[in-house]
């Protein structure tokens, strides 16, 4: 067992190129089923760490082949199902587990991150904590406990993680450092959180054309006065918080707080930038004072200011209707057990903690129960007549894609030199097209041919599920859209008649 120890070891320092050969080495040596079903167990997890997805499948197969009765060995298989975006199959393997009281802290765990996908937050809370008790040391377990912390309990957590090299990669490590400072200066400053300041609960805004060249649509615009300065900023259901370009931030007098890197599609890597601070922002009649933004080291952004994605109005009903070019916010229905509260703009963390389950009022019954990541909305899509995948909900995206490796599942694939897909971290190099594909979501179904394909690896990743796609401009412009982000909840309408 010492392999298997030096293993368990170092996936606890987070070096998981360390912790693979250690438990491939235990797993090996077959001591007896129950070991090595706990070392194909916890290689199968570093596999996840590491993005060797098919070997981690592999790997937890091997667990159950080693011992199918094994606890740890069954929850390593749904640490798995969870990777490839199949929620259901890891819940069929989890919830026995919880109800014969053979649950380990990684079954609480993956439970904890499919409740908290699905809006279930105070059910996530809970079940973090059962998990932490049972295993503080597991890094897994400790950072996502850390995250359901007051901003003031994680500035000394994340320290503590920071100091001892709790973290996977130098991304991570940059990540941390700047997330300390933005919460330091969020506790110097207690009054920097993006209230808003008139009695304006609800509001409609023109929503302004995105047209590089005549004729050219590829998405819609808001206007954003930042400190009193116009700005036009895409609206990116994509992104997260706002983002605006050096031009803007110079001219706005937009103080620095921290550096950080802007990610999105691409292969140059993220973009530098840094987390600034505006004391006005206004959207359409709403005025918010004390906000956090984000700025990019680049003058311009395709065409436009910056960037604005939709969940940083996650305190309201959103109604986007590209139809009519319109965008429109109203007050969310309170939750059962509590008044109205005034709204924030979300435009940057703010260690705001929602104890609440998920609430579906009765005006919202029919709208699609989706799955929240951050700021990323994903939508099950059936593509053909195979299984359900997840598709990112993104106005701004020109197109709808999907990967290669979902795109091979049910259609052909070829290589496409003349297509050029750019984004925030520069050029896609390989693209592909896919033959007759149909797209089934909600009640709707969309058939196309030569729809392009890229990797988005790296979106998964960040995550920790699989992306198979995005939902595109160039289908979304026909909706209209609403979107609950605080109950992971979406509505699309079509009209046939109203479209012009």
């Amino acid at each position: 067992m010492h392999s298997f120890q030096e293993g368990i070891t170092a996936f606890r320092k987070e070096d998981f190129a360390a912790a693979a050969p250690s438990f491939a080495s235990a797993a090996a040596a077959h001591i007896d089923a129950t070991r090595t079903a706990h070392a194909y167990a916890w290689l199968a997890r570093t596999y996840l760490h590491l993005h060797r997805i098919p070997e981690a499948m592999e790997a937890a197969k091997q667990a159950l082949d080693s011992d199918k009765n094994l606890p740890n060995a069954q929850t390593a298989m749904a640490e798995v199902y969870f990777r490839q975006g199949k929620f259901a199959e890891a819940v069929d393997v989890l919830l026995p587990l919880v109800k014969s009281q053979n649950a380990t802290a990684r079954t609480y765990l993956v439970l904890a991150m499919i409740h908290q996908a699905t809006a279930n937050y105070k059910n996530a809370r809970n079940l973090i904590e059962l998990a932490h008790q049972i295993d503080a040391q597991d890094p897994d377990v400790d950072e996502m406990w850390m995250l359901s912390m007051s901003p003031s309990e994680r500035i000394e957590e994340w320290k503590k993680r920071l100091a001892g090299g709790k973290y996977e990669d130098e991304e991570e490590k940059t990540d941390l450092a700047g997330a300390i400072v933005v919460l330091e200066d969020q506790k110097k400053n207690p009054n920097r959180t993006c209230k808003l300041v008139n009695k304006v609960n609800a509001t409609e805004a023109k929503l302004q054309r995105l047209m590089p060249g005549v004729g050219q649509l590829q998405g819609y615009k808001l206007a954003v006065k930042v400190n009193g300065v116009n700005s036009s900023l895409q609206l990116d259901t994509g992104a997260s918080g706002i983002l605006v370009n050096a031009h803007v931030a110079e001219k706005a007098g937009i103080a620095k707080i921290a550096d950080f890197r802007v990610g999105g599609i691409g292969d140059k890597g993220a973009a530098q930038g840094y987390v600034g601070f505006a004391k006005k922002l206004q959207i359409g009649e709403l005025q918010f004072e004390n906000c956090y933004i984000d700025v990019v080291d680049k003058k311009r952004l395709s065409d436009v200011d910056g960037l604005i994605g939709a969940d940083v109005f996650e305190d309201y009903l959103i109604d986007i209707d590209f139809p009519n070019e319109r965008f429109r916010l109203s007050q969310l229905p309170p939750y059962p057990d509590q008044t109205a509260e005034q709204p924030s703009l979300q435009s940057e963390e703010t260690g705001r903690s929602n104890l609440h389950n998920r609430w579906i009022p009765p005006e919202y019954a029919k709208f699609e129960q989706v799955y929240r990541f951050g700021h990323m909305l994903l939508l099950p899509v059936r593509l053909n007549k195979a299984a359900d995948h997840l598709f990112l909900l993104d106005t701004g995206a020109w197109d709808n894609t999907l990967t290669p490796a979902a795109a091979r599942e049910v259609t052909k694939v070829h290589a496409a030199s003349d297509f050029k897909v750019k984004g925030l971290s520069g050029e896609v190099k390989k693209i592909y097209t896919a033959d007759d594909v149909e797209l089934t979501f909600g009640h709707f179904r969309q058939r196309r041919d030569d729809l392009v394909a890229f990797d988005l690896s790296s979106v998964s990743n960040h995550v920790g599920t699989e992306v198979s796609g995005t939902l595109g401009f160039a289908m979304l412009y026909l909706l209209e859209i609403k979107l609950d982000y605080r109950d992971n909840l979406v509505d699309f309408s079509f009209d046939p008649n109203r479209f012009h």
